[in-house]
Formats: structure tokens, sequence, C-alpha cells
């Protein structure tokens, strides 16, 4: 089974989402694995989002990601890269379709709620930074069979 992280960001905990956040993930089929909440401090914000470094928006993104506690997450099940992004809908949340949490919650491209892996190397780069191997737990639900092909 395939993983990736999400984050719910300061804008989702200060609101109030992350229940609805969580349950929107839980209701794709998707299996929360590992899960915390952190405050992120700006040498681990830095490391997270080292492929933005040199651009503009930097350090408004480490400012941001370290303002307010987060929730961490790993997600597990078929193609959950792609499950999660197209759950999350667009960075842009002025893009993002109905029916996803940006197109449903997020106002701004800045505080969009949700951060997801944008990649299968970069989920286990990002899983790795945030959580130790212990801390993630596989299982499987009886409810599988009705939602994952064999």
């Amino acid at each position: 089974m395939e993983q990736t992280l999400v984050l719910i960001k300061p804008d989702g905990i200060q609101r109030g989402l992350a229940g609805t956040i969580l349950g929107r993930f839980e209701q794709r089929g998707l299996i929360i694995v590992a899960l915390k909440m952190i405050h992120m401090d700006k040498p681990l914000a830095k490391r997270h989002y080292r492929i933005h470094e040199g651009k503009p928006f930097f350090n408004d993104l480490v400012s941001y990601i370290t303002s307010s506690p987060i929730i961490a997450m790993v997600l597990e099940g078929p193609s959950a890269v792609d499950v999660t992004r197209r759950t999350m809908g667009e960075t842009n949340s002025g893009n993002a379709a109905p029916g996803t949490i940006r197109g449903d919650f997020a106002i701004t491209i800045e505080q969009n709620l949700v951060h997801g892996s944008d990649s299968v190397e970069n989920a286990k780069n990002e899983i790795n930074l945030l959580f130790e191997k212990e801390e993630i737990i596989s299982y499987s639900k009886d409810a599988d069979k009705w939602i994952i092909e064999s």
C-alpha cells in the first residue's frame, strides 16, 4: 500500500476544521496509520519546505507553518498520494473544485488548510522527517474489501 504525508495547517486547526478534514480522507477509504499534533519549529519547517528555499514565498511559508500547532498524519491506501491530492483540491483554493477540502473551506493560496505530499518519493522523505518508524502502524479494516479491489 502507498503512504503519504498530510498536514492540517495552522488555519485548519485555528478554524476548528481538523475533524472535518480527517473525516474527508477517511470517507475516501484512506487509513490513518500515524497521527500527531506538533508545533513545528523553524529548523524543521525549513527542512520540510527545503524544495522552496530561495523562492520569494519561502520565509512566509516557514513563518506560517510555525505560527500555530498543526496535525501531521500518514495516510495509507491504493494511490494514496493521488487520492489525497484530489481530495484536497488545487493548491490555489480559488481554482479548487467544490467538494474538495480547499474548494469548500479555503479562501487564499497562502492559507489553504492542508499540505499533502506531491509524489511517492517526497511522501517517503516527508514521512521520515516527521515520524519514527515505530509511530506508523499499518493495519487492515474489515470494510477494506468493500472499498479496495483485491
